[in-house]
């Protein structure tokens, strides 16, 4: 089926958002209208790029192929026919049950919704998917000249690099998506200015969170120059001592932080009318921000669900009024992640 989008189609695609994201559902959710649903779809068809690159299901050659034949879908102001016939083999490269794969088998639903939205937005999607696409299967490459079980990172600037491709791209889209509002239009040097920080922040937060998982997948986004100043070896960086993590938490907090600054500054520049929009940065940003705290004091790597819920409920204070936001973010900031943010870059 190729024809228009049904609401069946629309359904889904509202319905798979919370399986392979919670907390993106939480945000995205915030949105209105036709920028509730290019974001939407946006979201997921990153989150398919995300999965070919993310599966243990193939090696990187494999990958290479699968994120070049994805990008080539956005390539040129394709059809929807056009892109449903090269989207086509993409979907059962491997097996596996998973609500992201479920995902990836569902791609012609949710380029048949990427069709029945306006045009301008396909315009701004489709260049920012072939870079993120095309930015992933780099790193594959690099994985595969090295012919190593688990691949890291050299410095912080091939880490900077990465973190652009599968984040700092989305915080593009999501300006040029928002200046398309008159009253964001008009703020539009301010964002962008902090547009990729906001993505880098997030990623970054996910790195040093889950960072144990990304080696057993073969990948070492600590970079090397960072494991070589705490004089650890790539083999025993998966079970390393209290004294080794806060030792490279010392090294990469400070950059992070300096993220978050950033995106509290993105925030700052949306229109307090755009109440939607706002909630919609504040929600991460909050989260993000809080995990960080947990990662610091090495406690749980996660906010709770009690926790998520009143983050909820804090956002609408937030989004009134910058100061109230600041006051929060910076009083977190002082107390958790001061004396990480005071070290010079």
């Amino acid at each position: 089926m190729t024809g228009q989008a049904t609401e069946k189609d629309w359904a889904y695609c509202r319905e798979i958002l919370p399986r392979v994201s919670r907390t993106f559902a939480l945000n995205i959710g915030q949105l209105e209208g036709n920028t509730f649903r290019a974001v939407l779809l946006g979201y997921l068809l990153f989150r398919i790029a995300d999965t070919f690159e993310d599966t243990l299901y193939q090696d990187e050659s494999e990958k290479i192929a699968d994120l070049r034949d994805f990008s080539e879908i956005f390539r040129g102001d394709k059809d929807l026919h056009s892109r449903m016939e090269l989207y086509e083999p993409l979907k059962f490269r491997w097996k596996e049950n998973s609500h992201e794969k479920e995902l990836i088998e569902k791609g012609p639903t949710i380029l048949r919704c990427y069709f029945d939205i306006p045009g301008i937005y396909r315009s701004i999607m489709d260049p920012l998917l072939v870079e993120a696409s095309e930015g992933m299967a780099e790193f594959q490459r690099r994985k595969l000249q090295t012919n190593s079980t688990v691949f890291q990172l050299a410095d912080a600037q091939e880490l900077e690099d990465y973190c652009y491709y599968v984040a700092g791209v989305v915080g593009i889209m999501l300006t040029k998506i928002f200046c398309l509002h008159e009253s964001t239009k008009k703020r539009r040097t301010e964002l962008e200015a902090c547009q990729i920080q906001f993505g880098l922040a997030l990623q970054m937060i996910n790195i040093v969170k889950d960072f144990e998982k990304d080696i057993a997948r073969g990948w070492c986004y600590i970079p090397r120059t960072v494991t070589r100043n705490c004089n650890i070896e790539l083999d025993e960086i998966d079970a390393l001592s209290i004294d080794q993590r806060r030792s490279v938490l010392q090294v990469i907090i400070p950059r992070v932080v300096q993220y978050l600054d950033a995106t509290l500054t993105y925030i700052h520049a949306l229109p307090i009318g755009e109440r939607s929009i706002r909630r919609f940065c504040i929600i991460p940003f909050v989260i993000g921000y809080r995990t960080l705290v947990k990662i610091v004091e090495m406690k749980e790597n996660k906010v709770s669900r009690e926790e998520i819920a009143s983050i909820m409920n804090e956002t609408a204070a937030f989004a009134k009024s910058n100061r109230v936001l600041e006051l929060d973010y910076l009083k977190t900031r002082e107390r958790f992640l001061g004396a990480a943010a005071s070290r010079p870059d």
